[in-house]
């Protein structure tokens, strides 16, 4: 069978079952098991306790006698705790019993399964089902007490809405609130999803659900099983039986949110920047409530079309969902929930079981509270040679750290090896590491790289199409995990944790770009920027491109391998403000922007689009039409020539309201919302408009869609001004002649 998903049964001895396509098969024979380092030869009893194994396996310091503790239930593992650590040190207590089940039988999801053991089949889609759900907002803010009134649903060949408000075309009519929960459920088994898609279902279309069955008197029974929830960190995601419940916004937020440009994680903005698809408009909750009572054929169209661009971001985000749990080697519902530094903790301890190495425990609190008081030097940034540059050409190390933890053999087990000749492999920083043999870090790294570059170089060959998809999507996960190393070495929880480790690929990444810039002005070159693992570099000579190739060349014989230097493109102008801030203009015309307030949340569209006008406008060395567009901007403001939705700043609660001391304008907004009964909860985007008046800048701010007017001057001195000025005062501008008078104005140009 191809499995979808696993769980456990059984109260006294443990039964695994694993779910696959319309099959399920149960192992009754593996058991939970914890290792124990004894300290003396003490009787070893527990309740539930099986057997006891003699074994020897790895440790970061090398071989160690334990006792293999197997019991008959996951429950008996954690009772026993407390007994057996007198006894020694206890090793692998909190692995999940389901993920020890996937680690120990080298299981994979989407792979097939045969008697309990990895077969060859794979596949690379799923049946999806996606839903959402829409609540009134006259109960208040509180998740669960708010009347669903409408539940959408969307799959290949299948759309649905159920309601039991009026009677509509399209809508699936129920008497009641009940009923509709009912209706939901059924829709669901009846379909037969193998994963259910939502988009924030974890924090609120499955708590609204079971909130509202508990106060309905609902069962909330699905293929014949309670809907629970299960804890994951500080989560309690739904689980559900046999169908892989996946919350998008958790993956993207977690996993692809920092390669993305969106700014808000809101449904719409993600689905518009990665299927370019939008949210019908209705008005915000009070706009729902509204629809609800006048127009419910708008609350229909808006409830299928969240279903339907929540589907299609599944289409677009589940392939990488799928190729992470397989790389990881576990169930997709837990991989879909991880952070980068979860997927390499449990991809490395699917490794340590490979090599017959003992798992480390995570810190208690109190050591990892003095971990996270160790700090080190971080990345080198050179401040930017300030000003407009021409031609620009950017190179970077392809996996910079990466490739210095196999170039290094940099590992928490290869750390200050006996050997003299290994002390020729110390880092900047004064740290060495073996290199008699491979370390457990840089040899999985090397495992990965290797079949990154692999797939890499056969998806280059395919024709486009679906094989070639795949192909692209598994190396991007690989990618990604690849880059997610060095931030887990140093990270204070992680059960590989190495301050030295992390120090040391930080000092050595210090060290290669500083001399790749010395290498640099020594062959002719001038080095505007640096940064982390990249060079911008000018030259006025005519060959420019031809002594960049050279350059490269050269330095890439003088790297240890696999580290390598790499073309990014050559740009037609450069703009650097400061460090982390710069412009460039490709030979195609298109931006990339580096650090300016046009990848900031909390301006306003109108402030972003003058800066990117701007810059545009600079770096195509039109300085002085740069100036007189800014000029004319003003004067619109003043004259209110510019449409109030292009002023709407947006601002996240980050807690709750009663948390808040200073009343900043997006708080004074979000208790505004409030009070005219609209959902608002941390984590949400606020949107705001500041207004004409007197008084305090939060007084006069008002949501987005009650704002009339707008306060000219506020605008002109804390949004256009300071986002245009971090272009032009680059380039010698100044604000006094872009605040100029409209009766000024024709004097200056």
């Amino acid at each position: 069978m191809i499995l979808i998903d696993a769980e456990y049964k059984g109260t006294e001895k443990v039964k695994t079952v694993l779910f696959g396509r319309g099959e399920t098969a149960e192992d009754a024979e593996f058991l939970p098991y914890v290792y124990l380092v004894p300290k003396g030869n003490g009787k070893i009893e527990a309740p539930g306790l099986v057997r006891v194994e003699d074994t020897k396996m790895l440790d970061l310091k090398g071989p160690v006698n334990v006792k293999k503790l197997v019991f008959s239930h996951p429950k008996h593992v954690a009772s026993a705790r407390e007994n057996l650590k007198k006894l020694g040190e206890l090793r692998e207590m909190d692995i999940p019993f389901i993920r020890r089940y996937m680690i120990d039988h080298g299981l994979k999801p989407l792979f097939e399964v045969k008697k309990f053991a990895p077969g060859k089949k794979e596949v690379h889609e799923l049946k999806v089902l996606a839903f959402d759900i829409e609540t009134l907002s006259e109960e208040g803010m509180d998740i669960g007490n708010n009347p669903i009134i409408m539940v959408s649903m969307w799959g290949e060949g299948f759309k649905k809405v159920i309601s039991w408000g009026q009677k509509t075309k399209g809508i699936t009519h129920v008497e009641d609130e009940a009923g509709l929960i009912r209706e939901f459920l059924r829709t669901v088994e009846d379909f037969a999803p193998e994963v259910l898609v939502s988009y924030n279902g974890d924090g609120f279309d499955w708590p609204c659900l079971k909130g509202r069955a508990t106060t309905l008197g609902v069962d909330f029974v699905l293929n014949g099983r309670p809907i629970h929830s299960v804890r994951r960190g500080r989560e309690r995601p739904t689980k559900l039986k046999g169908i892989v419940n996946i919350d998008l916004y958790n993956f993207i937020r977690n996993i692809l949110s920092p390669y993305m440009k969106s700014e808000t994680l809101t449904l719409n903005d993600v689905a518009s920047e990665l299927v370019g698809k939008e949210k019908v408009k209705i008005g915000g909750a009070t706009g729902i409530d509204e629809a609800w009572e006048k127009n419910p054929e708008l609350l229909y169209e808006y409830s299928l079309q969240d279903s339907k661009i929540t589907y299609e971001l599944g289409q677009e985000v589940l392939p990488m969902v799928y190729a992470l749990a397989k790389v990881v080697g576990q169930n997709l519902f837990d991989v879909a929930r991880m952070t980068p530094g979860q997927v390499v903790e449990w991809l490395l301890a699917k490794e340590a079981f490979d090599e017959g190495m003992l798992v480390p425990n995570r810190p208690e609190h109190g050591e990892s509270m003095e971990r996270r008081r160790a700090t080190y030097e971080g990345a080198f940034v050179k401040e930017p040679i300030k000003g407009l540059h021409a031609p620009v050409c950017v190179c970077d190390f392809s996996s910079l750290y990466p490739t210095i933890i196999m170039a290094h053999n940099i590992s928490p087990d290869m750390i200050m090896c006996p050997h003299k000749d290994c002390k020729k492999n110390t880092s900047p920083d004064g740290v060495w590491f073996c290199t008699k043999k491979e370390g457990f870090i840089p040899k999985k790294i090397r495992q990965i790289f290797d079949e990154r570059m692999a797939l890499k170089k056969k998806a280059k060959s395919l024709p486009e199409g679906h094989e070639k998809n795949i192909m692209n999507t598994r190396q991007k996960a690989l990618k990604l995990i690849l880059n997610s190393f060095y931030g887990y070495l140093g990270y204070a929880n992680a059960r590989w944790y190495s301050l030295e480790s992390a120090r040391a690929i930080a000092s050595w990444g210090r060290d290669y770009i500083v001399r790749i810039m010395k290498e640099a002005s020594l062959a002719g070159f001038t080095v505007v920027y640096g940064d982390t693992d990249s060079i911008m570099i000018t030259s006025e000579n005519e060959n420019f491109e031809k002594e960049v190739s050279s350059f490269l060349k050269e330095i890439n014989s003088k790297l240890p391998k696999p580290m390598q230097l790499e073309l990014e493109g050559f740009f037609v102008r450069g703009l650097f403000v400061t460090k982390k801030r710069y412009g460039l203009l490709s030979r195609e015309g298109k931006l990339v922007v580096k650090g300016l307030e046009r990848v900031r949340r909390d301006w306003s569209d109108m402030a972003r689009e003058a800066q990117e006008k701007a810059l545009r406008l600079v770096l195509e060395n039109r300085v002085g039409e740069a100036k007189n567009y800014v000029q004319e901007l003003v004067r619109s403001l003043r004259a209110k020539e510019i449409p109030i939705e292009k002023l709407v700043i947006r601002t996240q609660l980050t807690k709750r309201l009663e948390s808040y001391g200073q009343i900043a304008p997006h708080v004074k907004v979000a208790k505004d919302m409030k009070a005219m009964g609209e959902k608002v909860f941390p984590g949400m985007i606020v949107k705001y408009v500041v207004t004409p008046g007197k008084g305090s800048i939060s007084g006069r701010s008002r949501p987005a869609d009650a704002a009339k007017d707008y306060d000219a001057d506020y605008y002109i001195e804390n949004q256009v001004l300071p986002a245009v000025m971090r272009v032009l005062e680059a380039v010698g501008g100044n604000e006094g002649e872009l605040m100029m008078k409209q009766s000024e104005l024709g004097k200056f140009i």
